[in-house]
């Protein structure tokens, strides 16, 4: 079985000097998470995933409609070819550790999109033409922590050397920066956001202890006071 009867055609993509809310818009009415970005001739440069807009935002501190494609995209893109087969492609990501492969022709323009969910769904429906144990082998390796996955990716490409090393077209200029570079930024820039304060130690004055007012005597309290005058009694009336 090959990518080409596999892989979604003509999918949505943003052009270089697009914003990333333009990208994030193509992902929330496809319903996926990915996105090509092409240059002004149609020729693939770089890729898009809803992780990268998110950590964009959150390292940079800006709105999407605020950020250019270039600012997040994965310059350094592995793709396949549309008469690739499948154990193919699944070297391919597994090498990559990607979920989703572009797939272009000879000019590196991009003709689909081919995702893991694809194969699965194809191993499902269609188990003599793609072998179950394979793709799930497959997305162990795709999903496992980068230090983990080295053996079984370096074990895949002596296995698959012959696909691996098939020729592609030269990528353009852009494409000559590393994903890895951008991995990095991003990782330094989240280290820096998210590097604990330190505690701030507040020192109070002690307050001064509140004392109670001495009792005064009665005598001494009454001291220099008239004593209170009995009211006069009226005298008697004579009686007549």
């Amino acid at each position: 079985m090959q990518a080409k009867e596999l892989m979604a055609r003509e999918p949505r993509a943003v052009r270089l000097h697009e914003r990333l809310d333009a990208a994030a818009r193509v992902m929330w009415e496809q319903d996926c998470g990915f996105c090509p970005v092409l240059d002004s001739t149609g020729v693939l440069i770089g890729v898009l995933t809803d992780r990268d807009l998110c950590m964009a935002a959150y390292t940079q501190g800006k709105a999407l409609f605020e950020l250019p494609v270039t600012a997040a995209m994965a310059r350094s893109v592995r793709t396949v070819r549309a008469e690739d087969t499948v154990q193919a492609v699944l070297a391919v990501m597994q090498q990559a550790q990607v979920h989703r492969a572009p797939v272009v022709d000879a000019r590196g323009m991009l003709v689909g999109i081919i995702s893991t969910n694809d194969l699965v769904r194809a191993a499902a429906n269609r188990p003599a033409a793609i072998d179950a144990n394979l793709v799930i082998k497959a997305l162990a390796t795709i999903g496992a922590p980068r230090a983990l996955a080295v053996p079984a990716i370096a074990a895949s490409a002596t296995a698959t050397a012959s696909v691996v090393a098939t020729p592609r077209p030269a990528a353009p200029a852009e494409v000559a920066k590393v994903r890895s570079e951008t991995v990095a930024s991003v990782a330094t820039a989240v280290a820096a956001n998210a590097a604990p304060a330190s505690p701030v130690m507040t020192t109070q004055a002690p307050k001064a202890p509140v004392v109670a007012p001495a009792p005064v005597p009665a005598a001494t309290a009454n001291k220099g006071k008239k004593p209170a005058e009995k009211p006069k009694s009226k005298p008697k009336g004579k009686k007549g």
